[in-house]
């Protein structure tokens, strides 16, 4: 069966024992103010909420304590002229709201201009940084609305950036702006099209008899929607051309929300369903088809609440039991993502470290539970340890896990570093991901160089460092404790790659290898990692480490092919003497291709019985099509990505493996296969010493990169090491 990976992780286990918090701004008096923005037509008079305003202006701000009606205004008469001249700008604005309020709506109820009402049409509700709320009122620099653009009534069709006349502004002595602010609400729907087209629902008003139960969704919960068709002309509706379960504007006032269905029913009789997926056509109906036969494929941004797709479909029930439907009904659960962010830490020693793991080295963690836009605090704690403190330190960061898969394209914003119960200073940083799936933000970095390409920063990359502290201030650490906001981004969308001619890549021969990272990373990485693919000797043979990490050449033979058409194609490993260790599981195990992902992606080939063989022993048939990166690599095992480590049933190899694969739709058939065997040195290798640590943009001392991201860190590999050592 054709399989894709797309992996979205969102509901996360978090670790017996450790302890885990909410937002502070759901535990703490988190006061924050609405303000009128403002720069008239000279950019003479400003305000931008600051509390000692210049030239005379006046502000009336209002403090924002919830939901509710508030005013906020400005007084020119004060200044030099006496009034503003003409308007270049106005918003109001609601510090820190997207924060404290998150998904939050503005209501405009009027504006005044010298005493006088003012006419204005339909604002939108967005933030520019993540941070602050607004509703633009005159803004002539926005061409399009924003991706995060929502509306009290969820309908921004005629929502725009400038609502006023510029004429109204020409002498202004005085502004004044009410407003009500709402808490995030939507609108669940059934979507449905009968055989014929004649009894259809989209939302909205219900025509033709249809009668539709609606739901107003206000956050994660359980909800049921339908629909019924006894008023209408016939009494019910016949046969089923389409169906699908909607939320108004979901991915802007609920982002990143799953829908999970637990019950369909017609006519009253609870019916049998397999498993959907969320998605969404415009990127503001959030929906789950439930019959859609005008899907062929898992669009980009599917995702699951159990964090799997690739069992997922667009027709998710039998069509037959829809032939004659007087009413329908369907409950689901509407899920909220979350995440679990931590500090990871290496004392100078390596002899504490923390990377989000349970350790028995007295380090106690607390952890915070991320969901929503927010502020959140992480901390470390080393007084239980042998030592009652760390000494130094050699690496920290703020990690997310799995953020970028939950929440992706949302930043981090440090807002305070504590060593010691002590603030101590610290610069910009910027947010990052190492594996495509762990959001993070360097503290205390010394191996990158450079900002990763993935780098990214709601307030500009300029300045933007890998380290931001002080080494000193953490020459002795009891305590460590980090507060810092968690903001909304834009999803990004996947990169199709680079343009390639079709006709030519389905002409052209390609090459499969065999591919291995175990339990102690023993390895053999894909064929194009920078630091230890093809071009190096490490691709001729396993690589291992041993306690001081140094390399050890563990030997072993590969067969690798050579893809020259359409055909059936074996890649493996003979073990050496030194077989795969002492290791007792494999993180990886996968063929990596210089096929372009784009011709599986775009339908052109697939990649089909696949059969992974230990031992010589029972084919395993179970894999998945990774097209994350520029090139497909055909995973069986993959601890990085949702096919896991457990994804098929296996003892560790005495002998070898073999993987088999068929690949069809290229535009020749291949011949016999060609092999490309690496022979096993006759003596293991002397340890050798290991290289320089890559300067990456990410962990220290990476050992394998899938898709263009690290995957494996130091922090992981260290602890193991250590324990080895006892």
């Amino acid at each position: 069966m054709k399989k894709k990976l797309i992996s979205l992780l969102l509901v996360l286990v978090l670790t017996a024992g450790i302890l885990t918090v909410p937002s502070l701004a759901d535990t703490n008096d988190n006061g924050t103010f609405a303000y009128l923005m403002y720069a008239d037509a000279s950019w003479t008079n400003q305000y931008w909420g600051n509390d000692d305003p210049d030239s005379g202006i006046t502000a009336t701000n209002a403090d924002i304590t919830g939901p509710g009606e508030y005013t906020v205004g400005l007084d020119f008469t004060g200044t030099e002229a006496g009034e503003a001249k003409g308007i270049a700008f106005t918003a109001l604005g609601i510090d820190r709201g997207e924060l404290i309020y998150p998904y939050s709506t503005i209501e405009l109820k009027s504006i005044r201009i010298n005493g006088e009402e003012v006419e204005f049409t339909k604002g939108y509700t967005s933030s520019d940084d993540g941070i602050t709320t607004r509703m633009n009122i005159f803004n002539e620099w926005v061409a399009e609305l924003p991706y995060d653009a929502r509306s009290f009534d969820n309908d921004i069709s005629d929502a725009s950036p400038v609502i006023v006349s510029k004429d109204a502004f020409a002498s202004v002595k005085t502004i004044e702006i009410s407003f009500k602010l709402h808490e995030p609400s939507d609108t669940a729907y059934l979507m449905y099209a009968d055989d014929s087209w004649t009894y259809q629902y989209f939302g909205g008003d219900a025509e033709n008899g249809i009668i539709a139960k609606n739901a107003t969704i206000t956050g994660p919960g359980t909800y049921t929607v339908g629909l019924d068709f006894t008023q209408t002309e016939d009494k019910k509706a016949e046969g089923l051309a389409f169906s699908a379960l909607g939320v108004t504007s979901g991915e802007r006032i609920f982002p990143g929300y799953c829908i999970n269905i637990k019950d369909i029913k017609v006519n009253g009789k609870s019916i049998s369903f397999k498993k959907g997926y969320t998605s969404s056509d415009d990127g503001i109906v959030t929906r789950m088809n439930i019959y859609n036969e005008w899907v062929g494929e898992l669009p980009w941004n599917a995702r699951s609440y159990d964090g799997e797709v690739d069992d997922a479909g667009w027709i998710i029930i039998d069509k037959e039991l829809f032939d004659s439907v007087e009413t329908v009904e369907v409950t689901f659960d509407y899920a909220q993502p979350s995440a679990e962010a931590y500090i990871m830490f290496a004392d100078t020693a390596w002899e504490y470290t923390y990377f989000g793991d349970p350790v028995d080295t007295g380090v106690a963690a607390t952890k915070a539970t991320v969901t929503h836009p927010g502020i959140y605090k992480v901390a470390l704690d080393f007084t239980g340890t042998e030592e009652k403190a760390a000494s130094g330190v050699a690496f920290t960061a703020l990690g997310i896990k799995n953020a970028e898969i939950s929440h992706p394209g949302w930043f981090i914003n440090i807002e305070s570093i504590k060593v010691n119960g002590e603030e101590i200073e610290f610069t910009k940083g910027y947010t990052s991901s190492d594996d495509g799936k762990e959001t993070r933000m360097n503290i205390y970095n010394e191996w990158v160089g450079e900002l990763p390409e993935n780098a990214r920063s709601n307030q500009g990359l300029e300045d933007a460092g890998w380290i931001i502290v002080d080494k000193e201030a953490f020459a002795s650490v009891e305590t460590m404790e980090i507060v810092f906001a968690f903001v909304r981004g834009e999803r990004p969308k996947k990169d199709d790659g680079p343009e390639i001619d079709i006709d030519e890549a389905l002409a052209a021969d390609y090459n499969a290898y065999f591919g291995i990272q175990t339990e102690n990373y023993i390895f053999r990485n894909p064929w194009n990692e920078a630091n230890y693919g093809k071009h190096t000797d490490n691709f001729t043979h396993l690589t291992g480490w041993d306690d001081d990490n140094n390399q050890v050449d563990y030997g072993g033979s590969f067969t690798d092919a050579l893809v020259n058409g359409n055909g059936t194609f074996t890649v493996g490993v003979d073990l050496g003497s030194m077989g795969l260790g002492s290791d007792t599981f494999i993180r990886m195990l996968f063929v990596s291709t210089d096929i372009p992902s784009v011709l599986y992606d775009k339908g052109h080939i697939d990649i089909s019985d696949v059969k992974t063989s230990f031992d010589g022993g029972r084919a395993q048939t179970k894999y998945t099509v990774n097209t994350d990166g520029e090139f497909i690599q055909i995973d069986i095992l993959n601890e990085y990505t949702s096919t896991g480590t457990e994804a098929i049933a296996y003892s560790m190899p005495d002998k070898g493996i073999t993987i088999t694969f068929t690949v069809t739709g290229l535009s020749k058939d291949a011949g016999v296969q060609e092999e490309t065997t690496t022979p096993e040195p006759s003596t293991p290798t002397e340890p050798a010493p290991s290289g320089e640590l890559p300067k990456t943009g990410g962990l220290p001392g990476e050992l394998i990169y899938v898709t263009g991201f690290a995957v494996a860190s130091l922090g992981v590999f260290l602890k193991v090491r250590k324990d080895k050592k006892v």
